[in-house]
């Protein structure tokens, strides 16, 4: 591990750099196989179009980020303004890691170890300092008064200059702040240099903000879908974060957020990589992975370790290898939209799906089966009624009802026909590309990701132990040559009359 520290004695060397007065050096690798013994704080920052040419800051090997520069100027300063904050008096650190620095630079081995280890590094640190341009500074500034105890809401302008803020969208957010103990908020503005504002009122504000926004409009969360994409995103994010432990987070939570995050295809790697940081909070010792197949392969295997297959739920090519045709194929077709392990349907859930092998091959556990009917049972229709389309608010005597609706689209009753298509909408919206008809059931809707009117012997199960609002993830599975074929689908319903399975794949 590479790390930023200051010169205390001793002449200026190749590759120090001299930043507020002070001379700097890049040292290391340290030894990390005692990480309390390590004590830095790591950077965040986005980097942008501009670039700062090789060599010209701490002897850089290749181009670099011409925000890079100024995000550790920031990030000095932020720290000793936090420590002056800290009510345990506990002893400045001005140690600090930055990727565009402290990641080896050349294309050995050691770096993509680096870049593996993303989740080690950041929850290894004593806090995540964020560097932030002016107008969304200005605005966490605003909400983080110290004299105001609740959280206010943001005003629609506000959400919109955060809504688009590059920060807020990128892939390595989401690992940096599930990963992150302690977080802080600077900005690269001079003039106001060396504040360090905690970020917890801040994020208490966004879920509220949302809400308050979703009720004033009276436009159902479909509404916060179109409108802040991105606030919606980085409120799962804070959910997630709450949970603590990378233990409790499964691969489909972390690749659900993770597609709703900007991709660029001339980094695709980097999605799979911070959600490998999210995952896991090893070291990668073993062989760096050199393409997306072999980041793919390395993140389910991770996940398999754990005993989480959640990863299942995926709208990958399926494996071909013999008894393996349930298991997404490491290898997709390359495109300018992510391929590798794309959830079904991007939206928190909450629970796990679990899985154990014996001799005869996986065990997806606590599955039911969903059994075709000519329609679902009228009690499921109507709580998917509500969850679509919320329920009106309770009428008082000489009193207008305000107006209540907590469902994805504005309140209104519907038909059964419907339902089915405001629910196909909704799905859409989420990023479900599958086929359009659902497989009717007593228990609900399954939307398959791909047609099965002509497979042979299909079986439809939903998962009961990873949930979303309105269902769960499921699986589909059919004969095909005599061999078992799998896709995954979402299930819209309650699987509440059916008992729950450990299931044979393969």
């Amino acid at each position: 591990l590479n790390l930023i520290v200051p010169v205390t004695d001793g002449e200026k060397e190749v590759g120090d750099e001299e930043i507020h007065g002070r001379l700097w050096r890049v040292t290391g690798p340290h030894d990390i196989t005692c990480p309390g013994n390590l004590k830095f704080h790591c950077v965040s920052y986005v980097w942008g179009p501009g670039i700062e040419k090789k060599g010209s800051f701490f002897d850089c090997k290749r181009d670099i980020s011409d925000q890079t520069r100024p995000a550790l100027a920031a990030a000095i300063k932020a720290a000793a303004a936090a420590a002056s904050q800290d009510e345990t008096l506990a002893p400045l650190v001005e140690i600090f890691w930055i990727d565009a620095i402290c990641i080896p630079q050349l294309e050995t081995p050691e770096r993509g170890k680096t870049l593996e280890s993303m989740g080690w590094i950041y929850s290894a640190a004593l806090s995540v300092l964020i560097v932030l341009q002016r107008p969304i500074w200005r605005i966490i500034e605003s909400v983080s008064d110290k004299e105001k105890k609740s959280p206010r809401a943001l005003s629609y302008d506000e959400m919109q200059i955060i809504e688009k803020d590059t920060w807020i969208s990128r892939v390595w957010t989401y690992q940096e702040l599930v990963n992150g103990h302690l977080v802080f908020f600077t900005t690269l503005e001079p003039t106001i240099a060396g504040h360090a504002i905690g970020s917890e009122k801040f994020f208490n504000c966004v879920g509220f903000s949302l809400d308050t926004w979703k009720r004033a409009s009276g436009q159902g969360y479909i509404a916060v879908l179109e409108t802040f994409h991105n606030l919606d995103t980085l409120e799962d994010t804070l959910a997630d974060r709450q949970l603590g432990d990378y233990l409790d987070r499964t691969a489909f939570g972390v690749l659900s957020n993770m597609a709703m995050r900007t991709f660029v295809p001339a980094f695709a790697q980097n999605r799979l990589l911070a959600s490998l940081g999210a995952i896991s909070k090893d070291v990668s010792w073993g062989p760096p992975s050199t393409t997306l197949a072999e980041l793919a392969e390395k993140l389910m295997s991770t996940c398999e370790s754990k005993g989480d297959f959640s990863y299942i739920y995926t709208s990958d090519v399926r494996d071909t290898s013999p008894r393996l045709g349930w298991r997404p194929s490491p290898s997709q077709i390359a495109a300018d939209e992510p391929m590798n392990l794309v959830p079904v349907a991007n939206w928190h859930t909450w629970g796990t799906q679990n899985g154990h092998r014996d001799l005869k091959g996986l065990w997806l556990d606590e599955m039911v089966h969903l059994k075709p009917a000519d329609r679902i049972d009228d009690e499921v229709e109507n709580l998917l009624q509500r969850i679509m389309f919320g329920f009106p608010a309770l009428e008082q005597p000489g009193k207008q009802p305000d107006v209540v609706n907590d469902g994805i689209f504005p309140h209104k009753k519907s038909g059964e026909e419907e339902l089915s298509t405001g629910i196909l909408e909704f799905l859409r919206k989420i990023k479900f590309k599958g086929y359009g008809e659902p497989q009717v059931c007593k228990q609900g809707l399954f939307f398959s990701q791909l047609g099965l009117e002509d497979c042979e012997s299909v079986q439809i199960y939903a998962s009961s132990s990873l949930r979303w609002r309105f269902g769960s993830p499921g699986l589909a599975t059919w004969k095909e040559n005599g061999e078992s074929t799998y896709c995954a689908g979402v299930f819209m319903g309650v699987p509440k009359t059916e008992v729950s399975q450990s299931i044979l794949l393969g």
